[in-house]
């Protein structure tokens, strides 16, 4: 017996269910490759209530917040200038990205830069894990891939809970510089198995990773689609990336 888990991106819902989505179409493709998976196998991480929803940064809060704020959107601004990027030249470009990161994915900054929600998150990602006694398998997405390699870094009692740790869609690269504030990313999470995967025309940019990570067990690149947006958003809904996912759980199944 194991136990696959999801932990989500970027955004904000409500939906503390939202893995149910995610796991139903991923459910069927392990059965048509061998492995017959119940419901009760799934589960998902929920962070969403932990950090700033969409456009945080707009609407009227205390001081204390729109002070958080401004630094987030200071600290994006110096990390995305300083990558060699289609904006480093531009800085109203480098502007307008960060006020549309921030102010609708406020998250990624707040769990970078803000250590009571890095720590919140963390936790969140722990009590889950504990749930279980049988191993797990966790599959982080987009931001969810970072939340997931600070935390079992962070944490090498959680980590060896983890049978294989599979990172899909990852904006690592974009944040690098904050990850690396936070962990050592020389430094390999003390899991059973480390799998990154990346669409080749994902935003994220996932296929940087391995450049970043050295500790990786595998790196599957593949084309989910021609659109960049579709590219980062249908890890969980094309054949073809449903096929690879379900191919390396089976993989490293125990």
């Amino acid at each position: 017996m194991g136990v696959i888990l999801f932990v989500h991106g970027m955004g904000y819902s409500n939906d503390r269910d939202y893995w149910k989505e995610w796991a139903a179409p991923l459910q069927l493709e392990l059965a048509r490759q061998g492995l017959t998976l119940t419901e009760e196998q799934f589960g998902g991480v929920y962070y969403y209530d932990l950090v700033p929803g969409p456009y945080a940064g707009k609407i009227p809060t205390e001081d204390i917040l729109q002070i958080q704020i401004l630094g987030l959107k200071k600290k994006a601004t110096e990390e995305l200038s300083s990558l060699r990027s289609p904006f480093e030249k531009t800085n109203i470009v480098i502007g307008n990205f960060v006020d549309y990161l921030v102010d609708n994915f406020g998250d990624i900054f707040s769990y970078l830069y803000l250590s009571k929600t890095h720590q919140q998150v963390n936790e969140r990602l722990y009590e889950a894990i504990d749930q279980y006694s049988e191993p797990v398998i966790l599959l982080g997405y987009s931001l969810g891939t970072i939340v997931s390699l600070c935390a079992l870094l962070e944490n090498r009692s959680a980590a060896n809970k983890i049978a294989h740790l599979l990172m899909l869609g990852s904006p690592l690269y974009w944040f690098v510089q904050g990850v690396a504030n936070c962990v050592d990313l020389s430094l390999r999470p003390a899991v059973g198995r480390f799998t990154n995967l990346a669409g080749l025309l994902d935003i994220a940019w996932p296929q940087m990773v391995p450049k970043i990570l050295t500790t990786l067990d595998n790196n599957i690149e593949y084309r989910i689609s021609f659109n960049p947006i579709k590219g980062h958003t249908e890890y969980f809904s094309q054949k073809n990336s449903l096929k690879a996912i379900s191919g390396e759980i089976i993989k490293g199944w125990f």
